[in-house]
């Protein structure tokens, strides 16, 4: 009985370690309500006219995104509700990714999935204020941290869900997400 029981423990945290949960909701809101250090931050990254601000609620907890386009590139930059800096993301494509890296991802891949198709990448870039805002500027790296968010459709034995995972700047896979959608069935009030 006692195997029976630890099989089924072992058997539980295999699973639920292979993919947490990822669940998010976004909802608009003016600018007047996001704090001044993050629009400063936004302008001094990508002075863009067209900026959307949205509130981020998510299993982790809240937090405020910034989405515009800057010199043909997609940017989602992340502060906590007081306005630091979490992370910038920017939509890339795989041609523009280092080919030794591609090769570990799709790796990592193929190994959790018999099947998959790639939604979206993200490069994630972190690191402190000044030192991203200089290697947008002029391309010098000090102390800043490059992985890679993908987003895809893949297919494992308890069948087809949507992932989110998220990899190291050499292709290492560091977490992997199964992305929930609020159920709108039910009235919530």
């Amino acid at each position: 009985m006692k195997l029976l029981y630890s099989s089924i423990f072992f058997l539980m945290i295999y699973s639920f370690s292979n993919a947490q949960a990822k669940f998010e909701k976004e909802s608009r809101i003016s600018h007047k309500n996001v704090p001044i250090k993050a629009k400063t931050f936004v302008f001094k990254l990508a002075p863009s006219k067209k900026v959307r601000w949205y509130k981020e609620q998510s299993l982790d907890g809240e937090s405020i995104e910034a989405k515009t386009s800057y010199n043909n590139k997609k940017y989602s930059i992340e502060f906590d509700t007081n306005g630091k800096l979490q992370d910038i993301e920017i939509n890339t494509k795989w041609n523009s990714i280092n080919k030794n890296t591609i090769t570990a991802i799709k790796k990592n891949i193929e190994f959790e999935f018999s099947k998959f198709k790639i939604k979206k990448i993200q490069t994630q870039y972190s690191g402190n204020k000044t030192d991203l805002l200089s290697y947008f500027k002029s391309g010098q790296r000090n102390n800043i941290t490059i992985k890679y968010e993908i987003v895809l459709k893949g297919k494992t034995k308890k069948g087809k869900q949507l992932f989110e995972m998220l990899f190291s700047e050499t292709g290492m896979l560091e977490k992997s997400n199964i992305i929930i959608f609020r159920n709108t069935d039910n009235i919530e009030f």
